[in-house]
């Protein structure tokens, strides 16, 4: 098997590049940041697939600055009204964080989108399943994965070093259960390598996908002792768990945007099976055990 990779910028300091990866001259795996030169660079490959991953702005450019068709699952066909809609997630997510009693300001990070205005260009379709697509969910919703001979070309499902963010969208709430089933399943298939759209191939696939489960159980438990100690508002739980980066209430809009998401995702999962409830307290929605 023949791997090409293309190595392009983004502008984010933590993860300041990503791959994308041509397979036999036939299948190119995702699209790179939204920029027309990053646009311009894989549009030298004619190659008869392109396969978006998901919708996140490192992965999309091929959708805003190319003409080529491109293939992307039907849940995340949704998501990418982002960049044609972006007031309409930011109310969206305002609404949100004003049920949860958490300072609503923190959605205005998703306004930069709006200054990038973005027009779709490319022909996206639905993605056509065969044996080489494995659905991933838990990131994001539709996220996808491709597996040929042994390799998983992983986007962001997995990752070397980060732990990836688990998703939470207004109308998708199942992000950590999806994200542990995903893991679960890619542990029986039979995987070699793992080369993920971000940091360093994975030659060890096993052990990192079971210390990813590990990580996510751990944070499940984390999520539940805070709630468990008296912590009851969505800003007081976010603000007692570990996070790799630091403290929360030290970080910007952006980073406590992206750690209420993920922790009111585990919220829910500990919600689903049974052990935290939510109540209303003083009008605003609030947890506590069962």
């Amino acid at each position: 098997m023949e791997i090409e990779i293309v190595r392009l910028k983004t502008p984010f300091p933590d993860l300041d590049h990503t791959y994308v990866y041509v397979v036999n001259s036939e299948i190119m795996i995702d699209g790179g940041f939204c920029n027309p030169q990053n646009a311009e660079k894989l549009e030298e490959f004619d190659v008869r697939r392109r396969i978006i991953t998901h919708h996140h702005i490192d992965h999309v450019g091929l959708v805003f600055y190319s003409e080529k068709d491109v293939e992307i699952h039907k849940r995340e066909l949704e998501f990418l009204e982002i960049y044609s809609k972006p007031e309409k997630f930011i109310e969206d997510y305002k609404k949100l964080f004003r049920m949860y009693g958490a300072n609503e300001n923190y959605a205005e990070t998703l306004r930069v989108i709006a200054a990038m205005k973005l027009t779709k260009k490319a022909k996206v379709r639905e993605i056509t399943k065969d044996s080489h697509i494995i659905e991933t969910p838990g990131h994001t919703a539709g996220h996808v994965s491709v597996l040929i001979d042994g390799c998983l070309f992983s986007g962001d499902f997995i990752l070397s070093r980060t732990t990836p963010n688990v998703s939470f969208y207004p109308t998708y709430t199942c992000g950590v259960s999806d994200y542990l089933k995903s893991l679960e399943k890619c542990l029986k298939l039979n995987i070699s390598e793992i080369f993920p759209a971000h940091e360093k191939r994975i030659k060890d696939p096993e052990r990192r996908i079971s210390r990813l489960i590990e990580h996510y159980s751990s944070r499940a438990v984390e999520v539940f002792d805070a709630v468990n100690s008296g912590h009851r508002t969505l800003e007081e739980i976010a603000s007692k768990i570990n996070w790799s980066i630091g403290n929360f209430r030290k970080f910007d809009d952006f980073n406590k945007f992206m750690a209420l998401c993920e922790t009111l995702a585990f919220l829910h999962y500990l919600k689903d099976t049974g052990k935290v409830r939510e109540e209303k307290s003083d009008g605003k929605v609030v947890f506590t055990v069962c």
